[in-house]
């Protein structure tokens, strides 16, 4: 389970910056959110709800010393944001919607960061 848990973290972390870069580019052009980005942002989010499951099943049967209650907060926190971000940047006109992907992008790479400190034991 450690092996898979921790690689498709880190599929969601270089997805979600390469995301990061892609939105810095369009909001230094003033670009909107467009069709590749978004498709690779789903991908990202489908890896992101395969952790959520798998977390939650590793979880139920490991016997490491793991706090449940932020694990799984992590979790669920890690698959809301992009959909959130990404709908906000779909209906912001200005750069700043941009801006808001960008910074979801790398929201959603330190918490997948952070999941895998908290997978392996680190407080």
């Amino acid at each position: 389970m450690t092996s898979v848990f921790d690689a498709a973290a880190y599929v969601a972390i270089g997805g979600a910056l390469v995301g990061a870069a892609w939105a810095a580019l369009l909001m230094g052009f003033d670009r909107r959110l467009h069709d590749p980005l978004f498709w690779l942002l789903a991908a990202v989010e489908v890896v992101l709800l395969g952790l959520l499951a798998g977390g939650c099943v590793g979880l139920a049967r490991t016997d490491r010393d793991i706090d449940g209650l932020t694990f799984v907060g992590y979790l669920v926190s890690i698959v809301l944001v992009l959909p959130f971000t990404v709908a906000w940047a779909a209906s912001e006109r200005s750069r700043w919607g941009t801006g808001v992907l960008l910074s979801g992008c790398l929201t959603v790479a330190v918490l997948a960061l952070r999941l895998t400190q908290l997978w392996a034991g680190q407080p």
